[in-house]
């Protein structure tokens, strides 16, 4: 239930990819708490009080490199969302 915490102080080792700007950032990477091994996470000013909401989850490396590409482009494109889904996928969050 506790896997989240294999995940602190070696972000270097399990980092995808990142992309920071002066709004927030967008980070992928490895996590070990998740029904997927991989997730996208966004922190954007305008969104839920600046916290970062997990956007996606991937089962492989190469799915999780596209879909960071993918926010990225989302998140700099000239009309953002309207609004960031939590996709859930932290073990805890099912109740496994």
């Amino acid at each position: 239930m506790f896997e989240f915490l294999n995940d602190m102080e070696n972000y270097e080792s399990r980092c995808v990819d990142r992309f920071e700007t002066d709004w927030g950032f967008i980070s992928t990477a490895r996590v070990s708490d998740g029904q997927k091994p991989f997730e996208t996470g966004v922190k954007h000013n305008r969104y839920h009080d600046n916290r970062l909401t997990i956007v996606e989850a991937y089962d492989t490396v190469e799915e999780a490199k596209a879909g960071h590409e993918r926010w990225v482009s989302t998140m700099t494109a000239a009309e953002l969302p309207e609004s960031l889904t939590d996709c859930e996928n932290a073990e805890c969050a099912h109740g496994v």
